[in-house]
């Protein structure tokens, strides 16, 4: 069995917290220049952004878990000292996330 690339499932965790990240910014300005009863200066509306956003959190979520899985695998065998510094970045990663608090914005209930 050929080792998992961690690395570039962290890089892919990254990035995906990073179009998070400009999808919320897309998002906020879209709800600052909406103005109720007035004609809109130029055209934000894009309704894919909330599509786009649950697909990107999705995405993030099977990913550190997949990660997860593999790093809580005992019968996979690597350095300790590795394995809790990948479980450590990943922490970090998620916690960038879970600190925009997507599931509350993602809430359709």
């Amino acid at each position: 069995m050929a080792e998992p690339d961690f690395e570039a499932g962290l890089r892919s965790l990254r990035n995906s917290l990073r179009q998070i990240r400009a999808l919320l910014a897309w998002q906020q300005l879209q709800e600052t220049e909406s103005r109720p009863h007035e004609p809109p200066g130029f055209n934000l509306s894009d309704s894919s952004v909330e599509t786009d956003l649950r697909n990107e959190y999705s995405f993030f979520l099977a990913t550190a878990l997949q990660i997860r899985g593999v790093l809580n695998d005992t019968s996979f065998t690597m350095p300790d000292e590795k394995r809790q510094s990948i479980k450590s970045q990943l922490a970090r990663i998620e916690q960038q996330l879970y600190s925009l608090n997507l599931n509350q914005k993602l809430c359709t209930c």
